[in-house]
């Protein structure tokens, strides 16, 4: 079992953008770098949990999350938050997997 939490949308080198969507897009990516370490794939996430600080529109989230995850089907939670460990994290994401066996 993989547990993650606090997996923001920042690049290796500490670069955060500015905006949302990308910040999705780098957050979603670190989640996928580390089922990866753990030589998981995307098919052994089972729960999915993102924290926004803002609205990203519906369709873009979707397609987003499709690029990353495939088709795929978590379990998903998206919770609005007042705001995350600094003012230009805007998302935040959690989350869970299994190994389908054991490594």
């Amino acid at each position: 079992m993989l547990v993650l939490s606090g997996q923001i949308g920042m690049t290796s080198d500490g670069q955060l953008p500015d905006d949302a969507v990308d910040q999705l897009r780098l957050a979603l990516e670190n989640v996928l770098r580390n089922l990866e370490a753990a030589d998981m794939a995307v098919s052994d996430l089972v729960k999915l949990t993102l924290y926004l600080t803002e609205p990203i529109d519906a369709d873009t989230r979707r397609l987003v999350l499709a690029d990353r995850l495939d088709e795929h089907a978590q379990c998903m939670t998206l919770l609005y938050v007042a705001g995350l460990a600094s003012p230009t994290i805007k998302v935040e994401l959690d989350a869970w997997a299994r190994a389908s066996e054991p490594p």
